[in-house]
């Protein structure tokens, strides 16, 4: 009798051991990896990795000190300002992972404008874009060091602005219908390619590059819309046992919540500090740095932008 109970007694531990494995495993893979290495992730940049998730990230930047010309009457310039303007950004993605080689997606965005002053809010006025996409991520191939996956999706932002100086412009002008604030719908789709590689556990390398076609932002006006990009990773964790990730990534983009006005290209330079010290969600303090055109301001402007990010693996 004793016998069988201490042979019970083994089986139940052996069993409670590799159960209590398998369940450190799952855990221990939550966040994809490739190699070893697990990859940073920014709002510029979108992961190839067929896994469900929920991340949100929440920013906030400014321009550097800007004049903004007046409105010319005769041989007058009238309502020219200097000041600053703000940006806030919300992001928020879900992505449901099927199987082994799809996943749908669905996201939520906001991008607000606004001056930093009265002067600079009349002189530019009170600009957003809000919407969301919705697409299938479809691995397309997959190693022990590199993984590629194609995404399609539809994309829908509807843009609010309110512009105190363009309807003083047109009142001078005599225009009959002059208009505060406008509203435009903007619809696209367009299809795209996402890539990962890791050298080594430390060090890891990704690139997008997705291309659609749609309304803009300028009613009635048809365009194509490039985005590009690659970002590189180094995880301290792995030789210094220190739980961060460094991130610097380079991004050319023409979508309009960039924008907000359809003006060319932007060129963002992203840097980020990741947490790695858990398994199953990243946490991360991303910097941003690019330039914009605005109808207000004859030349470039920069703008800086520091975002909070959180991404949950389910």
């Amino acid at each position: 009798m004793k016998k069988q109970l201490l042979l019970l007694l083994f089986f139940c531990t052996v069993f409670q051991a590799t159960d209590a494995q398998e369940k450190s495993e799952t855990i221990r893979n939550r966040i994809p990896m490739l190699n070893g290495h697990r990859f940073a992730t920014t709002t510029q940049l979108k992961s190839p990795f067929i896994a469900t998730s929920l991340s949100t990230d929440v920013g906030f930047g400014s321009t550097s000190l800007i004049t903004i010309p007046g409105v010319e009457i005769g041989d007058r310039e009238l309502f020219r300002f200097q000041g600053k303007i703000f940006y806030v950004d919300f992001n928020a993605q879900y992505q449901q992972k099927f199987n082994s080689w799809l996943s749908l997606f669905l996201s939520v965005k906001l991008a607000g404008r606004l001056g930093s002053d009265m002067s600079t809010i009349v002189a530019d006025g009170i600009n957003s874009v809000s919407g969301g996409d919705i697409g299938w991520l479809i691995k397309l191939k997959e190693t022990e060091k590199f993984i590629l996956s194609g995404s399609i999706k539809a994309t829908a932002l509807t843009g609010n602005f309110i512009n105190v100086a363009e309807y003083l412009q047109d009142v001078i002008e005599g225009e009959p219908y002059p208009t505060l604030s406008k509203k435009v719908p903007s619809t696209s789709v367009g299809i795209g390619l996402r890539a990962a590689y890791a050298f080594n556990p430390s060090y890891g390398l990704q690139a997008n590059f997705h291309i659609s076609q749609g309304e803009s932002l300028q009613r009635g006006t048809i365009d194509n819309y490039v985005t590009m990009g690659i970002l590189g990773d180094v995880n301290l964790n792995i030789k210094y046992e220190v739980p961060i990730s460094l991130a610097l990534g380079y991004s050319l983009t023409s979508t309009p919540e960039v924008s907000m006005d359809n003006r060319g290209y932007s060129s963002l330079y992203t840097g980020k500090i990741d947490y790695t010290g858990s398994n199953d969600y990243e946490l991360g303090l991303q910097f941003t740095f690019y330039d914009v055109q605005l109808k207000s301001v004859e030349a470039n402007t920069s703008i800086s932008k520091v975002m909070l990010g959180l991404k949950f693996y389910l």
